[in-house]
């Protein structure tokens, strides 16, 4: 293989890189840039966070009581779901209810109390949906490969059910990576009121990095996560904006700021021989890769799930209150709060707690 100048000149091309002969390349055949799509002006609202609905696990109880449940949920506007008692995940996004149907006491109940409060709960919300993706967005990616540097690399963008990330990596001509980036955001991205961003990504089992600029320049400080992919399964990857460190090619620039999450300009996918300082990322193989990005989202830390409990929960309050939960019972003809908080939280309506204990008597 030998280095392709077309393909150097095309990079500088789409980036607006190119200084004064900018002009002159982008009428030149095989250089214009004919996206039509770069014409549209990017919407600042289409990279607003979008949050999913509040989701609801219900627990135990008839199947016909947890259909009619789930229903009511869903018509309060929940994402509601039945789960066994044994599925209590590691971690749990946007789950504000957990409605137990089994009467208290039951084994079940101190096992899930334990987890729940062990437990990260996750706020998050969809800041590119790649499978349904506007024009706008798409066009702001194009590759970035090594032939920046005399090296022969060669990577593609792909839309197919997601984003694709895709080419043939080489150590040839010193080279050793490939990516793809976004050319800047205007405005730049406001994402101060999260903790960092989430991939929901597969791959080939080698390991990338995922990269944030909050400065326009094309060549300012590069705040690096790397991540591990899987090939049968797509993964979750939180990336904290705390946890990125900051580099200049491939360097880590230890006496720079964190990342500024308030003024995100440019994001990029990359797959390197070099994790940083010279050391070799330990899962590189040359050759053809793949990663597919099906959603990039963003997460805070959020407060715990409600426990909903219709059957009572007999001496569950010390429990609930030692693990940091707080959970409803019947009392008389209302509702009492017990557990770590004496009200509500505010994020659930009362009419809410209502509706799932009127649903819970109707069918028993």
């Amino acid at each position: 293989m030998v280095w392709n100048p077309l393909r150097l000149l095309k990079t500088l091309v789409h980036f607006d890189v190119a200084g004064p002969i900018s002009p002159v390349l982008k009428v030149l055949p095989g250089l214009a840039d004919t996206d039509a799509a770069r014409t549209q002006m990017l919407n600042p609202d289409d990279l607003i966070p979008t949050p999913p609905p509040p989701g609801a696990r219900l627990l135990g109880g008839a199947t016909d009581t947890v259909d009619g449940l789930v229903e009511t949920l869903r018509s309060l506007g929940y994402s509601a779901e039945a789960a066994p008692w044994t599925a209590v995940p590691p971690e749990a996004a946007n789950i504000a209810l957990v409605v137990c149907q089994s009467a208290s006491p039951d084994p079940n109940y101190q096992v899930w109390i334990e987890k729940l409060g062990q437990m990260t709960t996750y706020q998050e919300a969809i800041l590119v949906d790649f499978q349904q993706l506007n024009p706008a967005i798409a066009a702001l990616w194009g590759s970035l490969d090594d032939g920046v540097m005399g090296g022969v690399s060669a990577s593609q963008v792909q839309w197919q059910d997601g984003l694709r990330f895709v080419g043939r990596v080489s150590t040839a001509n010193s080279g050793g990576f490939a990516s793809i980036r976004t050319r800047n955001i205007d405005p730049p991205l406001n994402l101060s009121q999260w903790q960092g961003t989430v991939l929901h990504a597969q791959g080939d089992g080698q390991r990338y990095k995922w990269i944030l600029r909050d400065n326009p320049g094309w060549d300012s400080l590069a705040y690096c996560r790397s991540f591990d992919t899987e090939v049968d399964r797509v993964s979750e990857v939180r990336v904290p904006f705390l946890g990125m460190t900051a580099t200049r090619r491939a360097r880590t620039v230890p006496e720079a700021s964190p990342l500024n999450p308030a003024q995100i300009y440019s994001m990029q996918l990359m797959l390197s021989k070099f994790e940083y300082d010279g050391d070799l990322n330990p899962a590189f193989q040359a050759g053809p890769f793949e990663l597919s990005m099906q959603r990039l989202g963003v997460y805070r830390q959020g407060p715990k799930p409600l426990l909903v409990l219709p059957q009572g929960g007999d001496g569950l309050g010390a429990p609930l209150a030692a693990a940091g939960l707080t959970g409803v019972v019947p009392a008389g003809t209302g509702v009492a709060v017990i557990g770590a908080q004496t009200k509500l939280p505010p994020e659930v309506k009362p009419v809410v707690v209502e509706a799932i204990f009127q649903a819970s008597y109707s069918e028993n």
